[in-house]
């Protein structure tokens, strides 16, 4: 039995879902068989895509992930999770910050899309995600092709991530709509990269979108030596 910690705050709100997804995934039938955890929600991390964009604020965030990644392995934990597909892009500097494992939610997500058999994807994300090749990073050695978006697609992506952090409204028929269309594109699935995303009501019911967030959970489940409720 080994203890997840979970970096969020990056929204709140999607912290809260990623932490009722790990529950509801685990196979358990009592409280004890469930994973002990240490949740730091730390909403004060500036915005991730204005830092990588612009780089506004960069330092702050790298000097508070810094800080909070290290609180964790004072916890003690094992594995940690960051339900944040948009902080990826500094995965590779947070691994200098600890000796802990942290959990790549991008390259598990691309990964579980190969165990799918789908090898075109749309990625749909904050304007950092789906700019900057933190997905792509991991998909040409994955044997998988990140199908470009276009700008509208982009930009009502990210619209519609701020209204949600703004207002904690989750129905949203017109992305909806989007994604459906965007299936008509041959794409072989849609990676939800953006967890605000996997908030929107109904999304999970199309069976070619994969949530990035899901698949955190389940890589969670696993390293913490629990099993996934079936």
């Amino acid at each position: 039995m080994k203890k997840l910690g979970i970096l969020g705050g990056m929204g709140p709100l999607c912290t809260a879902m990623f932490y009722q997804k790990l529950v509801k995934n685990t196979k358990a039938s009592k409280d004890q068989d469930h994973i002990p955890t240490v949740i730091i929600s730390d909403p004060q991390i500036p915005d991730r895509t204005e830092a990588i964009l612009t780089g506004k604020n960069e330092e702050i965030l790298l000097k508070n992930i810094k800080k909070d990644l290290e609180n964790l392995e004072q916890q003690g934990v094992s594995n940690i999770a960051i339900p944040c597909n948009t902080m990826h892009y500094y995965y590779d500097t947070f691994k200098d910050y600890t000796s802990v494992n942290i959990i790549n939610m991008v390259e598990k997500t691309l990964l579980y899309c190969k165990e799918k058999n789908a090898k075109n994807i749309a990625v749909l994300g904050t304007l950092a995600t789906m700019n900057c090749g933190i997905y792509e990073k991991y998909a040409t050695h994955i044997g998988i092709k990140i199908i470009p978006m276009e700008e509208k697609v982009k930009n009502f992506t990210m619209d519609t991530i701020y209204q949600i952090k703004e207002t904690n409204e989750t129905s949203n028929q017109e992305f909806l709509d989007m994604v459906e269309n965007l299936k008509n594109t041959k794409v072989d699935a849609i990676i939800l990269a953006c967890t605000e995303l996997s908030l929107i009501d109904d999304i999970s019911t199309y069976d070619f979108v994969i949530d990035a967030m899901d698949v955190l959970s389940y890589e969670a489940i696993k390293k913490s030596g629990f099993e996934i409720k079936e």
